[in-house]
């Protein structure tokens, strides 16, 4: 079981599901369309990862997505 607050795997999954396929974003457990804010690559790392955390606005849960899958 998820904490309080957190997607649980399946959530995440649902997610990523969505995003690869191009669908609009959507939180699984409130509904509403899920805000996208880049993670700006971080100068303390030698690889880069382009990232965008997914908010959901009504339930503020969050998850990480990796724009390309990694190889």
């Amino acid at each position: 079981m998820a904490a309080p607050g957190r997607y649980t795997h399946a959530d995440e999954q649902e997610i990523e599901d969505a995003f690869q396929a191009g669908d609009v974003l959507k939180c699984p457990r409130c509904g509403p369309a899920l805000d996208l804010r880049p993670v700006p690559p971080r100068t303390d790392v030698s690889y880069v990862r382009d990232r965008l955390l997914v908010v959901c606005s009504s339930c503020h849960r969050t998850h990480v997505l990796d724009k390309k899958p990694a190889p």
